[in-house]
């Protein structure tokens, strides 16, 4: 496999605000998740208890069966909730970082820009205050010599 090559990302404009969005969004994803894990696994947990206080009879009445299903459900799902929390934890942290360094370059644009207007006014003083050019038909004020 090659190489796949950084999307195009045109006239693309990420601001702070968006950042903050999807960093919001990311979190109540994280909650949905927790909340729905939740829910299935006492469900997985209802389940393999059964009718009775006996972990091996289930509702359907078979010993070892529907105990064993529900087991290797609840490791899978105990997996793949660790899995999907390192993912959405890594999201939040690269979510948070371009957050950061956008508020950074956000920060250089500003300061660049104050800098910028401050040369800008030190030229024009320096402008105002230099002396007017000489007449069209007047004698040159540099020495000259042809």
């Amino acid at each position: 496999m090659g190489d796949i090559p950084p999307p195009s990302v045109g006239d693309l404009h990420v601001s702070v605000e968006d950042l903050d969005a999807a960093a919001a969004y990311v979190e109540r994803l994280k909650q949905y998740v927790e909340d729905t894990l939740k829910y299935e696994m006492e469900r997985i947990k209802e389940r393999m208890k059964g009718d009775s206080n006996n972990a091996q009879t289930v509702p359907n009445g078979t010993p070892f069966g529907a105990y064993e299903d529900a087991r290797m459900q609840w490791q899978a799902l105990t997996r793949s909730t660790g899995n999907m929390e390192m993912h959405l934890t890594t999201l939040s942290q690269k979510l948070a970082a371009l957050k950061e360094g956008t508020e950074d370059i956000a920060k250089a644009f500003r300061d660049a820009e104050a800098r910028n207007a401050a040369n800008g006014k030190e030229i024009e003083r320096l402008l105002e205050s230099a002396a007017p050019p000489p007449a069209a038909g007047g004698p040159p004020t540099y020495p000259y010599t042809a």
